[in-house]
């Protein structure tokens, strides 16, 4: 703590400077959300130097005073991580980033080499988890701290400034930040960078340039205008856009945390104010380039810079005629090394330097150089010498060709070590694995490859001697198959070998070895590039590959789902895959998704599927999301529909399959969880009540509900709706009582009150009447059932965790930008009774929460639309959008709006399986005492997405929100009205909603944040949005069971 005043380029004393000058100025465009198009949120420095502050306290409650430490984060891709290492300079500690990429091993000795007592974790996607999960398991001497959600983090709630006083002088030579390099040795190196290192990124705007030249750095020459950031923040490339954008007073989007594929860059790109520039990795600019969407995305940009890797001839000569082009040199130890921007736009692929910065070109023979970085007189440009400080000299290992004919041009030839980089820009050492292969007695010598590639290879000098007369690749490819795994254990993610890309040298081509007998790689490469370049040419998975997968069982949709699930659970090496897993939640990367198609491609063109051809590609998962829906196409390319015959099979199939494991897992030994379910006889009650079935640690469920005779029609709708209703039936799992909840002892007398009160664990309150028309007192008596429940668990043995379904209806007034999770003001509650009453509900239990310390979890439920499958029944027909339907279908006129209302909609079965997964999650964590989950479809789409799609069914034309209400008006109230049937124009019963989306026309609604509800459930993490297809079925029951005039087929 100290003095405010800025003494020189310490990054977290300029943030807190320019939040006091210039507070408004927008330091982040930020992704809503990382897996959907949300749209962005506008992080000003203000709000970022208070995020770094509210970190900072944070940090210093859980280790007080005392010796500099160093904290490891990891997480997902968003701007925690700057806020996270800003927090740790500011408290005299240091972040060290791990990279979501590195194997086990590779983590395991960077937290054991840098001493470092603390992991944070921010981590979101499942496969992201498991990491950290199997990390913290294999270090139990690291203490694990959960970092908040990112809209917590950067809240809007006041926080008290946290000085950093200390000068830049005192600072230059501490370590402020520490991320790591490949390494000299199989495992990773941590690089401790300094103050002084990163000042070196804010001093290059004063390093001279000769007259009439400049500088390649976008960042000195494009300061003001708005820089994209695709790349990870734990890598260089995200370090200094952190950093730059601080030391240039430099906005920056934040592309989400998935795959930047044309699309995604092409939605960027048409924002009202776009980037005007970058430095992207060379991997993404080929993507880009290959498509026209791409290119014309790419030409909207200013400039752009690239860096990490070389840039492929043909993809550089695309976009270096729509936009300068240039490449950027530099490393994780050593910064930036200065160049010059070409002079000649063909030159795009040189790099010419800088005279001032020093550099010399060595010469190692072949017309290659090695670029070596001398000292100088000073250090003030060059960050290696604040890497290392005793260096006098730098050599880095990196070997440049001359250009012919224009002296001073250097073009990168790749690496003097053993070093590989790949070229999405990530570098691996390979020689612990290839020790590893060359263990196995059939090999002799083991060459990994892939400088400039998209992904490793592997080519094998076999032992000649040791192999039989008749053995063939594909025998050999299977022996070795073993000793590749293991050495695949070694392997970072980017490094990993697939059997695709696996060669055999020839007998009469010996590898080049040194005098030490160490492999020769560049000549290797150059004596089998032939051999090498086949493996890189697209074509069907080879039988090697497909050995390593699980084979297909058969055609029907549950042994493909199945199969779906064992292929990406090995493509990925993660088990226990839900259906509903997205391929983004999963954290799948391109090669992994290039891996699928390829399998899926082979496996649908070996079943003959003629009936419905379709090429799997990247962007098709993209666009499919799920597992299941994956599968769901998958099987209509083999087969066609899925008969209602087979779906009822699966589902006979599945309810035998879990009555034989729950008459099993009774008997084991292990804690009694019993649930108490209001309001179980309900819509949402029903599937409630039959996911909390489907967990067997769940041993009993207390369904509490007012009429007597609530077994006989729980039965009765869950046969109808095709659910497990066995549990009904043949088990003891479930539990009926009539009850008053607003009664002493909840209308259940003492005996059974007391008995409940020993024996539960969790308690869900669903039960809540749906009638928008009363008014706040009519409802008292459910508020004091409310007030009954919380008695209930204070004076509860176990002390249950309450779980009150509440309504999005309560903060569906917001005026704001969007509505967090959290308790909010009596302003953002809609003019109605029932969202009146909902919102006391939550006070109640805000204010239990505060005074008891028990623990609560409100969930603000969204508008429900029907089950996800056919099968299960259909959308209430009371409720307005099939009233809507009904109408339009009745008019032949169908809304071309809904006013102001996003399509948030979530199917009522998947609602019921999101707020089951929270409570599941929530039985092996820590929360505060009250904590708020908003259950609605984080990826909203517009009404005029789908209205074409019910237009179509209903044989209707499209109008004005308004000219249809007043039809609907004259078609039930007018002139010829007489004979008019109201049950087939529903919706003349609710004028008044559909005026009052009338008058919301223009007005946008604030977004709902879901960042908890995802973290804890991931079904709502991984879910897309409301589609055709989920349209189409809920039509389609519709049709079977109540509108058979809708035009569709079924």
């Amino acid at each position: 703590m100290g003095s405010t005043e800025v003494s020189g380029p310490v990054l977290t004393q300029l943030l807190d400077e320019q939040a006091r000058e210039t507070p408004e100025r927008v330091y982040c465009v930020h992704p809503v959300s990382q897996d959907s198009d949300q749209g962005w949120h506008h992080i000003t420095v203000r709000q970022m130097s208070e995020a770094v502050d509210r970190l900072s306290w944070w940090i210093e409650s859980k280790l007080p005073a005392g010796e500099p430490q160093v904290l490891a984060y990891i997480g997902t891709n968003d701007l925690r991580y700057a806020a996270f290492i800003l927090a740790c300079m500011k408290t005299g500690h240091s972040a060290l980033l791990l990279s979501t990429r590195n194997s086990l091993v590779a983590n395991q000795h960077l937290l054991r080499t840098t001493n470092c007592p603390v992991l944070v974790d921010g981590s979101e996607r499942p496969t992201l988890r498991t990491l950290v999960n199997e990390l913290v398991e294999s270090c139990p001497e690291t203490e694990r701290w959960h970092m908040g959600p990112i809209w917590d983090i950067f809240s809007s709630e006041p926080v008290k400034p946290y000085i950093h006083g200390e000068s830049y002088a005192i600072l230059e030579d501490r370590t402020a930040v520490m991320i790591h390099s490949s390494g000299t040795t199989g495992l990773p190196k941590p690089v401790r960078l300094t103050y002084g290192y990163l000042a070196t990124l804010f001093y290059m705007q004063t390093l001279p340039v000769p007259e009439g030249r400049q500088s390649t750095q976008l960042f000195v020459h494009l300061k003001d205008q708005l820089r994209i950031m695709s790349g990870p923040f734990f890598h260089f490339i995200g370090l200094v856009c952190i950093s730059e954008s601080i030391f240039y007073r430099t906005s920056f989007l934040l592309a989400p945390d998935r795959p930047l594929t044309a699309d995604l860059f092409s939605s960027i790109m048409s924002l009202d104010a776009p980037p005007k520039w970058g430095l992207l990795a060379p991997f993404l600019l080929e993507e880009l380039s290959a498509s026209e969407k791409g290119r014309d995305a790419l030409s909207k940009l200013s400039a752009v810079n690239f860096g990490g890797a070389p840039l492929s001839q043909a993809a550089g000569d695309i976009i270096s005629g729509l936009i300068p082009l240039q490449p950027l040199y530099g490393s994780t130890e050593s910064a930036y090394t200065a160049n010059l921007r070409c002079e000649d736009p063909a030159d795009w692929n040189y790099l010419e330097w800088n005279p001032n910065f020093g550099t010399r070109m060595d010469d190692v023979g072949d017309g290659l150089c090695e670029l070596v970085l001398p000292r100088g007189e000073s250090r003030r440009w060059k960050g290696i010498f604040h890497t290392d400080p005793h260096l006098t000299e730098h050599r880095t290992g990196d070997l440049f060709r001359e250009h012919t004919s224009k002296p001073g041009l250097w073009q990168y030839q790749g690496r003097g070590d053993d070093i590989i980089v790949l070229s999405n820009g990530e570098k691996f050492n390979p020689t612990d694995a290839e020790k590893v292969i060359e263990s196995h007695p059939l090999v002799k010598h083991a060459a990994i490859l892939g400088q400039n590639r998209f992904q490793a290879s592997l080519l094998v000098q076999p032992q000649w001697d040791s192999l039989p007369e008749d053995w063939s690749s594909e025998w050999l490819h299977q022996n070795l198959r073993p000793i590749i795994e293991k050495a695949n254990v070694s392997l970072p993610g980017h490094g990993k070998l697939f059997y695709s890309h696996v060669a055999f040298a020839s007998e009469d081509k010996p590898f080049a070895l040194s005098p030490k007998g160490t492999l020769r790689r560049r000549e290797i490469v150059k004596a089998y590039q032939s051999v090498i370049d086949d493996l890189y040419v697209p074509q069907s998975a080879s039988a090697q590959v497909k050995a390593q997968l699980p084979e297909i069982q058969g055609s029907s949709l549950e042994d493909i789902e199945t199969w779906i699930q064992n292929v990406v659970s090995h493509i990925i090496s993660l088990e226990n895959l839900n259906l509903d897993d997205g391929i983004v939640a999963l954290g799948m990367d391109s090669l992994q998704l290039v891996r699928l198609a390829q399998v899926l491609q082979d496996t649908a063109d070996g079943m003959k599927s003629l009936l419905h051809p379709q090429r799997w590609t990247s962007a098709l998962f993209y666009e499919l999301e799920t597992l299941r829906r994956i599968a769901i196409s998958f099987h209509h390319q083999v087969n066609g529909d899925t008969s209602k015959a087979n779906e009822e099979y699966v589902l006979s199939r599945s309810d035998t399959i879990m009555k034989f494991a729950w008459d099993q897992a009774q008997h084991l030994a292990g804690g009694d969880v019993q649930v108490i379910l209001t309001g179980s006889t309900g819509e949402l009650g029903s599937f409630l009540l039959n996911q909390l079935l489907q967990d067997l640690t769940i041993t009993r469920v207390i369904c509490l509900n007012r009429s007597s005779d609530a077994a006989e029609r729980q039965l009765q709708t869950f046969r109808r709706k095709k659910l497990s209703s066995f549990w009904l039936t043949e088990s003891s799992r479930v539990e009926f009582h009539q009850c008053q909840l607003h009664d002493l002892h909840l209308g259940l007398g003492q005996e059974k009150y007391t008995a409940l009160q020993r024996d539960v664990s969790i308690i869900i309150h669903n039960a809540w009447p749906v009638n928008f028309n009363q008014s706040l007192a009519s409802f008292e008596p459910h508020l004091t059932g409310v007030r009954r429940l919380l008695n209930f668990v204070e004076s509860s043995v176990r002390k249950p965790e309450f779980h009150f379904v509440s309504s999005i209806s309560t903060v569906a007034g917001s005026v704001g930008d969007f509505v967090i999770e959290k308790p909010q003001d009596i302003s953002c509650v809609l003019p109605q009774g029932y969202a009146e009453s909902k919102y006391v509900a939550e006070r109640l239990c805000e204010v239990f929460s505060k005074q008891s310390g028990s623990r609560i979890a409100i969930h603000r439920v969204g508008q429900l639309g029907g089950p996800s499958n056919l099968s299960a029944g259909m959308w209430n027909t009371r409720d307005w959008f099939p009233s809507l339907v009904k109408s339009s279908l009745t008019m032949r006129k169908v809304p071309d709006s809904l006013g102001s209302m996003k399509v948030d909609w979530l199917p009522i079965d998947t609602a019921a399986r999101i707020i089951t997964e929270i409570i599941d999650t929530r039985r092996s964590r820590e929360y505060p005492a009250l904590t708020v989950y908003h259950i609605v479809n984080p990826n909203t789409v517009d009404w005029k997405m789908i209205s074409p799609l019910v237009a179509g069914a209903c044989k209707a034309e499209i109008m004005s929100l308004g000219d249809w209400i007043e039809s609907v008006k004259e078609r039930a109230f007018g002139s010829g009205s007489s004979g008019t049937d109201l049950s087939d124009l529903p919706a003349a019963q609710l004028l008044d909603f559909f005026a009052l989306l009338l008058r919301g026309e223009g007005r946008v609604q604030p977004l709902i944040l879901t960042g908890g509800a995802r973290e804890d459930s991931r079904t709502l993490d991984a879910i897309g949005g409301v589609d055709a297809s989920m349209v189409m079925i809920w039509l389609r029951q519709w049709k079977e069971d109540w509108m058979p005039e809708l035009s569709i087929a079924m």
